[in-house]
């Protein structure tokens, strides 16, 4: 019975050690937990500052809708005008006309405003409440940190608990890291947001004081002249000059990817002419060695020489004819689990500014962090990544790469987080190369997706759908 103690006792402490081993090592492996810098929390917007926006975006919507009321006065009513647009029947048909414009315009701005301060609230209080969830989550991540296993292990009711609380413990580290990422994020967002929405809050305020003032100007018209305004063009935004320095960018690229196409197609031609040569002094040399050049022998060869030239001609005339001609090929859609096109390609009106701008993409998606895959196979020949793995930065396209799929065409890929191959690399439809971000010219995450032929740009939907 002894036997069978110390036989009991000497297992139960072999088991022991190989647990706490085990354990250590599992406890040990995992991920770390990213340390918090003092850039970090850099970022911190105050509950004032967000309640006087949401103050202003309500007096903004407010007056939007007084004047959205009075343009749909204007335009049912004309000369049935009462209350204090009746003073407005001494205008001249000009200046009415002038009148609706101008204070369409000015509802235009106002909405614009509140558009634009509605996303930067939704981000900010986005961004306090990570924190929250976070500050939650520190206590909890220190108190398991600072244990070790041997204090894990003693403080489990078993064996199969001390594992469970392990499991536990690692599961949770992982959890700490997509939080930590998840609160960079929102930190990310909500200072991009303030960088732009707030700027385009304030000059649509100022492009609304500018229509309010030129409305005030009419009045004073009436009954002393029927001549309408002179024409004033109305500023741009700072967002919309960067969103036309964006397009000028788009249509410089036209050029590059074009250049770098025949470069490729140039060096492929270029080493498949040195191939085609190595095979043939190798086929050449085999020929002679083989035999005593009989005339039957030298004929044969003379004939397959002849045969091979032609059909080396009749290839290199298809692939020429096949490559000058228009292909068009089916794609996988670049971003997968979201297929909705949020902007499509083609010209868009701006109600304020009054002119059509043209859309060179589509734009998809999007979340931070979510996965951008190739559209077709092709060989990446260009990688551009100012502010590599970062979710916000940079001008015009940001992070982005271009695939050419052969025949002219070429898929752009922009406003990345993360590019994950490099110049040269060959991708197949569906493999992941890059992350969803907000870099460049952009005010949310997505990915702006470009096809262009022969260095044109066209429309990417047919090709993906």
């Amino acid at each position: 019975m002894v036997l069978v103690t110390d036989r009991m006792k000497r297992s139960f402490a072999v088991l022991l050690c190989i647990a706490i081993l085990s354990g250590l090592f599992s406890f040990l492996g995992r991920k770390p937990v990213k340390a918090v810098s003092r850039d970090f929390l850099s970022y911190s917007p105050t509950q004032d500052e967000i309640d006087d926006a949401k103050r202003q975006r309500d007096e903004a919507k407010r007056k939007a809708e007084e004047a959205s009321e009075m343009v749909s006065e204007l335009k049912e009513k004309k000369g049935e005008l009462s209350g204090e647009l009746a003073e407005l029947q001494g205008l001249s048909d000009e200046q009415m006309a002038q009148y609706e414009q101008i204070s369409e315009d000015y509802a235009a701005a106002l909405m614009a405003k509140e558009e634009a301060l509605d996303e930067y609230i939704d981000s900010q209080e986005n961004l306090i409440h990570k924190r929250e969830e976070y500050a939650e989550r520190i206590g909890i991540m220190f108190a398991y940190e600072n244990k070790s296993t041997l204090e894990i292990l003693l403080d489990s009711e078993s064996l199969a608990g001390f594992f469970t609380n392990l499991e536990l413990i690692s599961l949770i580290g992982e959890a700490d890291l997509q939080m930590i990422d998840q609160l960079t994020i929102a930190m990310d967002d909500a200072e991009l947001k303030s960088n732009y929405a707030l700027k385009e809050a304030e000059d649509m305020q100022a492009i609304a004081e500018q229509k309010q003032e030129e409305l005030a100007e009419l009045r004073r018209r009436i009954g002393v002249t029927e001549e309408a305004l002179e024409e004033t063009s109305t500023k741009l935004s700072r967002w919309e000059e960067e969103e036309s320095a964006f397009q000028d960018e788009a249509d410089r690229l036209d050029d590059e990817i074009r250049r770098l196409q025949q470069e490729k197609d140039e060096e492929e031609r270029r080493k498949a002419s040195l191939t085609a040569t190595a095979a043939a002094q190798a086929a050449q040399s085999t020929s002679s060695s083989s035999s005593s050049s009989s005339s039957s022998s030298s004929s044969s060869s003379s004939s397959s020489s002849s045969s091979s030239s032609s059909s080396s001609s009749s290839s290199s005339s298809s692939s020429s004819s096949s490559s000058s001609s228009s292909v068009s090929m089916h794609m996988t859609w670049p971003y997968p689990g979201d297929y909705t096109v949020y902007s499509p390609f083609g010209m868009r009106y701006h109600p304020i500014y009054h002119y059509d701008k043209m859309h060179w993409g589509v734009d998809l998606g999007g979340e931070y962090g979510n996965p951008i895959v190739a559209a077709a196979d092709g060989t990446v020949i260009k990688v551009e990544e100012p502010v590599e793995g970062q979710n916000t930065g940079s001008i015009n396209y940001g992070n982005y790469c271009v695939i050419d799929h052969g025949n002219g065409i070429a898929t752009t890929y922009a406003h990345c987080r993360d590019v994950y191959v490099s110049v040269g690399d060959y991708v197949v439809a569906g493999q992941t190369i890059a992350e969803c971000g907000s870099t460049g010219t952009s005010t949310s995450p997505h990915l702006h997706f470009e096809v262009r032929v022969n260095g044109e740009k066209v429309d990417p939907v047919p090709y993906i759908s």
